[in-house]
Formats: structure tokens, sequence, C-alpha cells
């Protein structure tokens, strides 16, 4: 098909959006680390010898090791969910679909705070797991489970239930259909899963800041903060930046790949989940929500009771909530209401600009034959929110601090999510559409407005709550980037967790259990109307 006029202005556009805003800065943070500071760590020769001292070489083993540990837990509690959800039809399963996506939403800080009230030194469990492996792979859980249940179990529909019929007919039995068959057969969309989790926890960033704050938990994410924010060596924080970002990159480019294999079902047409569970299959189910139902509600539920508790431990109280609209001025926060209206602010503003940079990358890929943009829009999912702020730090020092650079970091991290949202709505759209539309007179552009959009809609929708979502709950860019009168509430929360006493911490809560609140909401407001790629 021949390539439209705006086919290629969208693809000039999302190119020229993607270098400027993306590329330009990994580029600087690459020339920069071979710049010493004066003073700095590095400063004695070529700052790459940073990657001989034995705690920083600790860093990227510990980021590593964890996040691997992370990925094989996450797989093995979300395997089982997205097979149960593939195979069987049941009562509230889309309910239970939209319920498990939440957490993979829900922000970081959100998360944090919600297990320290569960296991934290004052948890309603009485147990202290904080300064903890085991608390970080919990909450790296919690977050990304929905990612292999739901990629997982849509490739399982996806394929089709012949196979497994084919196998019944020999005489296998359902558990022999399943190690044999249905496993083997999820195999590249279970190691694409793990990919894109272990990317997520290669990068975590707010888990690690607030549940494990010993220097021996730090992550190379962590690190870079440290260095950029506390003790201005941006050679070192450079340097560490790259070797971040060169796994990230290693890893995603398997996650591409196998993800490519994924977009080819072995069988024709989407799997009919028709059937009931069985008595054994009901069990299973019923374990599995179980489990899968304190994972999520646990660390939210704790979330709200202590939001909703007093100082003198008086139940149901809204002390913690006065106190926020009394709060005094402070270094990162001033009352519920400006941090509240910055992220909306924030929020909207970011959404309306990553709905438009999305669409331009989905349009430019399926209508402008830019197919170099369908990997290169997962670049921001490889590049950390630190990473991204220090490169901004770097390269546009007029824009830290600022409205506008804050905006960009949001919709840059955002953007990506809208894209795949769309790419699969436009290409389901028959070409012949734009054929008749043409042969009637109407050019790109009015064929877009007039015949594409309104059948975009829904998808649209989705692709606005998720940059929504994203940028109400984005942590680690904003605490680099925002000064006092532009902080959000996740900057807002933890600028309270680093207060003294019970009061700053028990209006810690209440901020999450607002933030947790307005991003449940318009997720499950608009859940899950069209088909995504995550």
């Amino acid at each position: 098909m021949r390539r439209s006029w705006l086919g290629t202005a969208t693809g000039l556009f999302s190119s020229l959006f993607l270098t400027v805003l993306l590329l330009l800065p990994l580029a600087v943070i690459l020339a920069r680390s071979f710049v010493p500071d004066v003073g700095a760590v590095a400063a004695n020769g070529n700052p790459l010898r940073l990657l001989a001292d034995p705690y920083y070489l600790g860093r990227v083993a510990f980021t590593a090791g964890q996040a691997l540990l992370s990925t094989v837990l996450t797989v093995l509690v979300g395997l089982p969910s997205a097979v149960l959800l593939a195979r069987y039809r049941f009562l509230g399963r889309r309910a239970l679909t939209a319920v498990f996506t939440v957490p993979f939403v829900m922000p970081t800080v959100v998360a944090g705070i919600g297990f320290l009230a569960l296991v934290g030194p004052n948890g309603v469990l009485g147990v202290d797991l904080r300064n903890t492996l085991g608390l970080i792979m919990l909450a790296h859980v919690f977050y990304n489970f929905a990612v292999v249940a739901r990629l997982v179990g849509g490739f399982l529909e996806g394929i089709g239930p012949r196979l497994e019929q084919v196998a019944a007919t020999l005489g296998a039995g359902p558990w022999r259909a399943l190690w044999r068959v249905t496993l083997p057969l999820a195999l590249p969309a279970t190691w694409a899963a793990a990919a894109l989790v272990f990317i997520f926890c290669f990068t975590s960033f707010g888990v690690i800041l607030i549940l494990a704050p010993e220097a021996r938990f730090a992550t190379l994410e962590v690190e870079i903060f440290r260095l950029t924010e506390r003790l201005l060596q941006l050679d070192a924080a450079a340097v560490l930046a790259i070797v971040q970002l060169a796994a990230i990159l290693v890893v995603g480019t398997l996650y591409t790949r196998l993800q490519a294999r994924l977009a080819a079902p072995l069988a024709s047409g989407r799997r009919t989940v028709d059937r009931g569970p069985s008595t054994t299959g009901r069990t299973l189910l019923a374990l599995n929500i179980a489990l899968i139902s304190a994972l999520v509600l646990a660390p939210l539920a704790a979330l709200l009771v202590g939001a909703l508790s007093g100082p003198s431990g008086a139940f149901p109280s809204l002390a913690n909530f006065g106190g926020l609209l009394e709060a005094r001025r402070s270094i990162g926060f001033a009352s519920l209401g400006q941090a509240l209206r910055n992220s909306l602010t924030f929020a909207l503003s970011s959404s309306v600009l990553a709905l438009l940079v999305g669409f331009a990358f989905a349009y430019a890929i399926v209508r402008g034959g830019w197919r170099a943009l369908d990997q290169l829009s997962l670049l921001p999912l490889a590049t950390s929110p630190i990473t991204l702020a220090f490169g901004y730090l770097l390269t546009f020092p007029q824009l830290v601090t600022s409205f506008w650079g804050i905006l960009l970091a949001h919709a840059l991290v955002a953007f990506p999510f809208v894209t795949r949202t769309l790419l699969p709505a436009l290409r389901s759209l028959p070409p012949s559409q734009a054929g008749a539309a043409a042969t009637l007179g109407a050019g790109p552009w009015r064929t877009l407005v007039r015949v594409e959009l309104p059948q975009l809609t829904p998808s649209l929708m989705v692709a606005a709550a998720f940059a929504f979502a994203i940028s109400m709950g984005e942590f680690g860019a904003t605490l680099l980037l925002a000064r006092p009168e532009f902080a959000t509430l996740p900057v807002a929360i933890f600028d309270r967790l680093g207060r003294p006493g019970p009061a700053s911490y028990g209006e810690a809560l209440a901020l999450a259990g607002v933030l947790m609140l307005v991003t449940a909401a318009v997720m499950l407001a608009l859940q899950r109307r069209t088909r995504t790629e995550f």
C-alpha cells in the first residue's frame, strides 16, 4: 500500500519526538560517563574505573539477583492464574481479570506504604519485614503477576483448544495435556512475560526506597538517584546509568523478539472459553483466587485501615486527613489539596500528550509502514525514570524543576502503553475501509476523522486510562525533577515518610489512600473494552 502523507507526517513526528526527548539525553549520558567531575569518586582517571569498585559491583550483582529471583517467583504465581483464566468460564471472570490488573498500574509508593502498613514496623500483622529481600520480592510479585497472567492467558486464549482436544482423543488426561501440550505452547509467552517482569524489577526504585532503604539493598536505580541528587557525582551516576541501560536493552531485545512470535498464533481464531471448571478445577480456581486476592487486597486493605486510624488508635477516624488539610508548607509537600491538584494537572496534561504521541506511533507503524518504530516505541520501557530524569538534567537543564520537564517525562513514560493499546485496534480495521473512503473523495485526514477514529474510541479510552494512571503514580522522574510547588501525591507521600513521628506516618497513609482510590477508580471505570499487547 502506498504511504500517505499522514503516515509520513506521523512517522517523522514520532521519530523527532523520540530522538529529542529520549535518544539525545541517553547520548549525553553516554558522553558524560567519560568526563570525570572534580572531587567525584571517579575523578582519578577514567570514570569507568567505578566498575572496579567492589561496592558498585555489589550493587550491579544485587540488582540483577533480586530481579531474577522476583521474576521467577512472579512467573510461579502468575502462570496458574493465566492457565485457569484461559481454560474456564465462570461468573465474575471479567471482573476478576480487571481487579488483577489494578496492581500493575498502582503507584509504587502506594504499594510500598501498603506493605509497610501490613508487615512494617507498626504493621497490622505484627511482623516487621522491612529491609528484607523477602519483602522486596513480595512487592514485585504484587506489581507484576498481572503481566504474566494477562500476557500468557491471552496467548492461550488465542491459540485455540484444538491441540488439547486432539491430546484428549489420544488418551491424555487433563494433567498430562497441561504438562505436555498447554505449558509447552505457552512457553514463548511465558518467556516474553518473564523478560518484561525482569525489566520492571531490574529498574525498581520506589519499592526499594520505601521498603528496604538500607544501603545493602540499594539497586542501580537507587544509586543513580543518590549520586545525582545527594552527592552531585554526575560522572559516576552516568556510568551506572549506562550499565543499567545496556542490561535492559539486552533483555528488551529478547522481549521484542519473543513478542513477535506471539503475533502468529498456532491456531486460527480466538480461543472459545465455553466450559465451566470441573470439581478439581473449581478447587484449584478457588485456591488461586484466594491466594491472589490476599496478595492484592491485603496490603491495600492494611493501607486503608491505617489511613482511617487516628494517632490514638481509634478507628474509624479522619484525624490523618484533617492533619493533611492543616499541613504546613514543607520541602516536598504543602497540603493535600495542592498535591492532588498537581497530580491531576500533570496526569490530565500528560495523558493528552501521551495519546497524541502514542497514536502517532501506532498510525505511522500500521498506516505509514514505519515498522522500525514498533520496537523503538518500547525504548522508554527500557529506560528507567531516574535515568530519563538524569538525562534531562544533563541535556535540558532549563526543563529541570519546571512544569514542562515533568510533563514531558510523564508523557514519555506513558506513551508506549498508549501505542501498545492502539496497535491491535488499528490493525484490526479492514484496509478496504480506507480504500472505499478514498474512492468517495476522502483524503487520509478525513478518513481518519470520519471513519477510523469513531471505531477506535474504546481503545482510546483504555489508552487514556493507562496514561492517566501511570502519570498519577510516576515517582522516580518526578522526585528528581520537581520543586516544592510542583510536588505530586507520590512525592508528598515520600516526603511524609521521611519525617519522624506517628502523625507524619498517618498522613502518608492518608495520602496513599487517596492516590490508590483515584487510580483504581479510573482503571476500573474504563477497564478492558479492547485488546492490548499487555
